[in-house]
């Protein structure tokens, strides 16, 4: 994994999900889909988390919203996936910092 910086718009709301660490405090994985333009007629699309205890991350949801400009810092992986016969996607993560 290495450290990445990018632009880009969210292409829908961002969600959170509650889930609890083991030692049973709640945490909120705020997710969200950003279109990255790379050249004028590419554009990737990055899937980012963004995990934060419950109450560091009350109020970040209400400003990420579809079509708003975000500048985002994070490790990338990214996986392969291969379904039916000539379905190749490749899916790029960023988990942020």
């Amino acid at each position: 994994m290495y450290k990445t910086i990018l632009t880009g718009n969210l292409g829908a709301d961002a969600t959170v999900n509650q889930v609890n660490a083991q030692d049973g405090a709640p945490f909120n994985v705020i997710n969200m889909a950003v279109a990255v333009q790379l050249r004028k007629d590419v554009t990737q699309w990055v899937d980012c988390a963004f995990w934060r205890r419950a109450e560091q991350s009350i109020g970040v949801v209400d400003y990420l919203k579809k079509g708003q400009k975000v500048l985002l810092e994070g490790e990338v992986s990214a996986d392969v996936w291969e379904g039916k016969p000539k379905l190749k996607m490749k899916i790029t993560n960023l988990e942020l910092i």
